[in-house]
C-alpha cells in the first residue's frame, strides 16, 4: 500500500497538479526502487545493473535535500554498476553548500565505473560544482533533466575513462547564475550527442586545458543531430572536435548544429589563448574521416605538399602543414622559419603524425646558432621514409627520430653531433655513414634492428648502449685517432657500456660484437699508445665496470 500511494505521488508531481480518477495519467513512474530520503538514495545506489540495458531502477517519491558535509575525494558512490534515476518530476537540493562535497558518482579514475541515467528530474545545487560527477563512468541525461546553480559544471565527466551522454529526447535547460556552463566533458572526457540538444543558453563546457587535448574527438555523434548544442570551449591543442561513430558519418547539418559560445577561448598550439569570437570556426573536413575541427576563421586549405609559411602566422602555418597531410599531401617541401613551422618538442607539429612520408627542409631557416634538427622533431612518425635537411644542420637533437619505423634516408654529412635515443627504433636503417660525427649520445641507436653498417670515422665521444638491440649489426669503423672518452661523465670508454646491450635485450635481439668486424686506428693496436688499446687478437674495452674484454668477429686497423 505505502509502494501505491508513491506512486501517485509521483504521478500527481509529474501533471504538476493533482489527479482525480477521471485524469488520465500518461507517465507513469515506472516500477523499481522508490527512495524519499537521501539516506535511501544512497542505500539505493550502492550497486547497480549489470548493463545499459539491465539498469537498477530509482525512482524518486518526493524532493531530497542532500546534507551538508561529505568529502569530495571519497564520495557517497563507491560501488559500481548501472542506474538509472527518475526522478518524477522531483527536485534534489544540496543544502549548506559551502560546506557540501556530496555528489552522485566517483572522483578517480582507478575507481570502479559507474553509469548514471537521469530523467524527468530536477537538480539545484548552489554555489558549488559536481551534483552528479564521474571520472570513470557515463552520465546519461534523458528527458526531463533540469539544472538550477551558480555555478557551472552541475554534471561533470573528467578525464578519458568518463563519459557525458545527452540521450533521445534530452533538451538540457539550466537556471544559470554566475555561469554560462551547466555540464562540462573536462581533460579527454567524451561528450555523446545521442539525439539530445541543450536550450538556448544552457551550453556543454569541453576543456581540454592541455597539449595535445586528447588522443581522440571529444565528441561523439552516433546519428544526425536534429537539434542545437551550446558549446562552451576552453582549448588548448588542435584535437578534432566531433567524429561520426557506429558507421554513422557526420553531414555539414551535424556542424550546423554546434553553436560555440563566442566567449569561448582556444590556443591551437600551446600559445596564449584567443577568445572565439572572430578568430576560429568549426568546421567539416572530409579530408580526416569527416571529423568536425577547430581552425583559424577564413582558413585557406593548401592544396599541394608545397607550403612556404614565410607570410603565415605559427599557428596557420602549423594547421596548414597538418591539413596538408590529412588531404593526402604527404611528401613535403617546406619553405620559411623553423619557428612557425612548429618542428620540436613533444606535441610538434609532426610528432606522432602517421601520414608524412618524405620532408625536404632545405629552404627552412632559422635553425640557431648552432644548427639543430630540434628534439622530438619527428617522434613517431611511423610512415616517414626520407628527410633531407639543409647542409649546414650540425645537431639531431635528443629523441628528433625515435620511432620512425620506416626512416631510411636522412643525409648527416655535415652533422658533428648525435644526440641521446636520436635514431632509436629506426627499424629500416641500414647503413649510417656519419663522416664528421664526433659525438654520439646515449642510446643514439638504440633498437635499429635492420642497422648493418655504422661508419663513424671521427668519433671520439660516446654515451653509453649506443648499439644495443642492433641484431644485425656486422661492421662498426670507429677509426679516429688517439683515447675515445665517455661522452657523459669523461672515463675511459673502457669503463663503459658504449658497445654493451641494455639488460633487457636477451637472445636473438641484442648487438653480437662475436657477429661485428671492428675497425679502429692504427693507435690503438695492443702496445699502443691510444686508450683503450686491444688487448689481444679480437677483444677490445671491458665489460661494464670489470669482466674480460669484449669479443669481437675480427678487429683490424685502419689509417
Amino acid at each position: 500500500m505505502k509502494k501505491i500511494c508513491s506512486l501517485l505521488v509521483l504521478c500527481a508531481t509529474v501533471v504538476f497538479a493533482s489527479c482525480s480518477k477521471d485524469d488520465p495519467v500518461t507517465d507513469p513512474v515506472p516500477e523499481g526502487i522508490v527512495v524519499t530520503t537521501y539516506e535511501a538514495l544512497l542505500d539505493a545506489l550502492q550497486t547497480g545493473g549489470t548493463s545499459t540495458d539491465a539498469p537498477t531502477l530509482i525512482t524518486l517519491g518526493g524532493n531530497i535535500t542532500v546534507p551538508a558535509g561529505g568529502d569530495y575525494d571519497t564520495p557517497p558512490i563507491n560501488g559500481s554498476g548501472h542506474f538509472k534515476i527518475d526522478g518524477g518530476g522531483h527536485t534534489i537540493t544540496w543544502e549548506s553548500t559551502a560546506n557540501n562535497h556530496h555528489l552522485l558518482g566517483n572522483t578517480s579514475p582507478d575507481a570502479d565505473a559507474v553509469y548514471i541515467e537521469l530523467t524527468n528530474i530536477n537538480l539545484d545545487r548552489q554555489d558549488m560544482n559536481a551534483a552528479v560527477g564521474v571520472y570513470n563512468g557515463k552520465i546519461t541525461l534523458g528527458k526531463d533533466v533540469a539544472l538550477s546553480g551558480q555555478d557551472g559544471n552541475m554534471i561533470l565527466a573528467n578525464g578519458e575513462k568518463a563519459a557525458l551522454e545527452l540521450g533521445d529526447g534530452c533538451e538540457l535547460s539550466y537556471a544559470a547564475g554566475s555561469s554560462p556552463c551547466c555540464a562540462s566533458a573536462w581533460f579527454g572526457a567524451i561528450l555523446v550527442l545521442n539525439g539530445g540538444k541543450t536550450a538556448a543558453g544552457a551550453y556543454i563546457g569541453l576543456d581540454c586545458n592541455f597539449y595535445p587535448a586528447v588522443s581522440h574527438p571529444l565528441i561523439s555523434v552516433p546519428k544526425a543531430l536534429t537539434g542545437d548544442v551550446h558549446l562552451l570551449l576552453k582549448m588548448t591543442g588542435a584535437t578534432p572536435v566531433a567524429q561520426g561513430i557506429d558507421g554513422y558519418q557526420l553531414m555539414q547539418a551535424d556542424c550546423d548544429h554546434l553553436k560555440v559560445n563566442p566567449e569561448s577561448t582556444v590556443s591551437l598550439y600551446m600559445g596564449q589563448r584567443d577568445k572565439y569570437d572572430g578568430n576560429f570556426e568549426l568546421h567539416l573536413d572530409p579530408a580526416a574521416s569527416y571529423q568536425i575541427k577547430l581552425r583559424p576563421k577564413n582558413f585557406t586549405p593548401p592544396t599541394s605538399g608545397n607550403i612556404d609559411v614565410t607570410n603565415m602566422t605559427d599557428v596557420v602555418a602549423q594547421i596548414t602543414i597538418r591539413a596538408a597531410l590529412e588531404a593526402g599531401h604527404t611528401d613535403l617541401k617546406l619553405t620559411g622559419e623553423l619557428s612557425k613551422i612548429g618542428i620540436g618538442g613533444q606535441w610538434g607539429t609532426f610528432a606522432n603524425n602517421t601520414q608524412i612520408t618524405t620532408c625536404d627542409l632545405t629552404e627552412v631557416t632559422g635553425w640557431g646558432t648552432t644548427p639543430t634538427l630540434p628534439e622530438l622533431a619527428f617522434k613517431d612518425c611511423t610512415k616517414l621514409q626520407e628527410v633531407t635537411l639543409p647542409d649546414g644542420v650540425q645537431v639531431i637533437g635528443e629523441y628528433a627520430f625515435i620511432r620512425c619505423a620506416a626512416l631510411t634516408t636522412v643525409n648527416l654529412s655535415q652533422v658533428t653531433r648525435i644526440d641521446e635515443s636520436a635514431f632509436r627504433g629506426c627499424t629500416s636503417l641500414k647503413t649510417l655513414t656519419l663522416d664528421n660525427v664526433a659525438a654520439i649520445g646515449l642510446d643514439a641507436f638504440y633498437g635499429c634492428t635492420g642497422l648493418e653498417t655504422l661508419k663513424i670515422p671521427k668519433c671520439t665521444r660516446f654515451g653509453n648502449y649506443i648499439v644495443t638491440g642492433c641484431k644485425a649489426l656486422t661492421r662498426i669503423e670507429a677509426i679516429a685517432a688517439g683515447d675515445f672518452v665517455h661522452i657523459s661523465d669523461g672515463s675511459s670508454i673502457e669503463r663503459t657500456a658504449v658497445f654493451h646491450n641494455r639488460t633487457a635485450h636477451s637472445g636473438d635481439n641484442v648487438f653480437n660484437p662475436a657477429k661485428c668486424d671492428l675497425v679502429l686506428n692504427a693507435d690503438k693496436q695492443e702496445g699502443g699508445g691510444a686508450v683503450p688499446t686491444v688487448s689481444n687478437s679480437n677483444g677490445w674495452t671491458n665489460a661494464q665496470y670489470s669482466g674480460n674484454p669484449m669479443k669481437w668477429k675480427s678487429i683490424t686497423f685502419g689509417q
